[in-house]
């Protein structure tokens, strides 16, 4: 498979895991919840790069109130991140993911939840970061 069809893999998924997130708040009476999700597909399709103000803003609310999805999202940017880097650099990457969601499936600590968080929307570009592994990532405290 191309880089392209896999990065539209893995934002149809994205895409899934909004749609069952908004019903579940639909369902469970959430309304506010489903109408904040509701605006939120572009902010989740777009490369950070291209996001409006009031996108980044919506990005920063799923940060803080949808986990799930946030996490789905910063998967899709992963996988974009590795097609963009030099062979060597991705696989370390992969290496590196690999190695922590092995480490992390028992208990997540805060560098676990920070090496999560370096690569959102904001954070800095892949090849300043991607060549590092998690143990060298500096840890920055996240609010819980």
């Amino acid at each position: 498979m191309d880089p392209f069809h896999v990065i539209q893999l893995a934002t149809d998924a994205l895409d899934e895991i909004r749609r069952e997130v908004w019903n579940q708040a639909r369902q469970a009476g959430q309304t506010q919840a489903a109408r904040d999700l509701k605006g939120a597909r572009f902010a989740l399709w777009k490369n950070p790069e291209n996001l409006t103000e009031r996108q980044q803003t919506k990005l920063s609310e799923i940060e803080r109130t949808n986990k799930p999805l946030f996490r789905a999202y910063i998967l899709k940017e992963h996988l974009r991140q590795i097609y963009r880097l030099p062979a060597t650099q991705a696989i370390e990457m992969l290496d590196a993911w690999i190695g922590w969601r092995a480490t992390a499936g028992s208990s997540r600590s805060s560098s676990s939840r920070a090496r999560c968080a370096s690569s959102a929307p904001g954070s800095s570009p892949p090849s300043s970061t991607a060549s590092q592994t998690p143990a060298s990532k500096p840890s920055t405290p996240r609010s819980g």
